[in-house]
């Protein structure tokens, strides 16, 4: 358990970078081929990585080129046994991620920190 909490916290520190510095490569070598991305506010969910590279890449162009920044913080849900980044602004969200036998991240759902 403790090595699973040490490793999510490592990820979403990763993630938390990547949005503070518009740079999504931060993140990309400790995503698992076929990740999935699900989201309250994404219609389909993506399902590899090139796929959700591509949607992160995007986003950060478009935060960067409008001034969009965040505050982060790391959480723990009460009701279940992961990690919480939570991105701080008017209306909270969070992610929280899973990760294959191998260690990479196989899943990164965004969702609002009221389910955890």
């Amino acid at each position: 358990m403790e090595e699973n909490a040490n490793r999510e916290i490592d990820f979403l520190n990763k993630l938390a970078m990547a949005y503070r510095t518009y740079d999504a490569s931060v993140i990309e070598e400790h995503l698992s081929e076929d990740v999935h991305y699900a989201s309250f506010w994404v219609f389909n969910e993506l399902k590899s990585k090139a796929e959700y590279m591509e949607y992160l890449k995007g986003k950060l162009e478009t935060m960067k080129r409008t001034g969009k920044t965040f505050g982060f913080r790391i959480v723990f849900g009460r009701m279940h046994e992961y990690a919480l980044l939570v991105l701080e602004e008017k209306v909270h969200c969070g992610f929280v991620v899973d990760f294959d036998s191998e260690g990479k991240v196989k899943m990164i759902n965004m969702t609002t920190p009221e389910f955890f």
